[in-house]
């Protein structure tokens, strides 16, 4: 596989965000309205960033600043079809690497249950739950940095 190319995103890339977490989302069979009215309301005041494969956008991540040494891994969604491609495991260490340099010693999310293996591979652990928007009760992972 080529290496993505990492970089900030930029404003011209939130309509494109908004349609990579779509098809994310709904990719896991959640419903279709559903998906879509959430995704429309994504918010981009972040540190967010893209990985592009050949200059299309396959995948992207968001933080929130360290909040007691915990850094927030606020979003991470990747193209059905670059799903089991490397790209979200070099966009997770990317974030990573963003929130120790911010001084953070733990990032922490809620998880979307479909990715729970993933994140786990990424040498994370469940640490407890949360109920999201949706009503759904998610696991909230964390790897210490």
């Amino acid at each position: 596989m080529t290496e993505p190319r990492v970089r900030p995103a930029t404003p011209a890339d939130h309509e494109r965000l908004r349609e990579l977490t779509f098809e994310s989302k709904f990719h896991w069979g959640y419903d279709r309205e559903l998906v879509r009215s959430w995704a429309a309301t994504l918010d981009f005041a972040r540190e967010i960033w893209v990985a592009e494969l050949g200059g299309e956008i396959v995948a992207w991540a968001a933080l929130r600043p360290p909040d007691d040494g915990v850094c927030e891994l606020d979003d991470l969604w990747v193209e059905p079809a670059a799903i089991r491609t490397g790209i979200g495991t070099a966009l997770f260490r990317h974030a990573a690497d963003r929130a120790r340099a911010a001084g953070a010693h733990a990032l922490r999310w809620e998880a979307e249950p479909n990715a729970v293996g993933f994140y786990e591979r990424m040498g994370a652990e469940t640490v407890g739950t949360a109920t999201s928007e949706w009503g759904r009760t998610l696991p909230v992972m964390q790897v210490e940095l």
